[in-house]
């Protein structure tokens, strides 16, 4: 049961759906940090990683930007290449670099 629902990400797709940025980048940075001192484990699904990179983005923050993105690309290289986000991810990841 500590993977119900799936996706743990309501309050960081709230925050993102009323402006909250700042906040959404806390809940996404919240959601894909381990933290071994929790008894609490939970699946950390790659489009946290990309759904962190836009906000990134968003801010401006070019370079954590990378990361996010190239770190979902990796984790979804075997997965679902119908889905829209790798796509979006490669073209994002493309325009920040030099």
């Amino acid at each position: 049961m500590w993977h119900l629902p799936f996706l743990q990400d309501a309050r960081g797709r709230a925050y993102i759906a009323i402006g909250k940025v700042d906040s959404a980048i806390a809940e996404y940075e919240r959601l894909i940090t381990f933290d071994p001192k929790s008894k609490e484990r939970f699946f950390i699904h790659p489009l946290y990683h990309y759904r962190l990179g836009k906000l990134y983005d968003q801010k401006g923050l070019k370079d954590k930007a990378k990361v996010q993105y190239q770190r979902f690309l990796d984790l979804w290289k075997d997965a679902d290449p119908d889905r829209p986000e790798p796509a979006d991810a490669r073209k994002r990841l493309a325009g920040l670099s030099p």
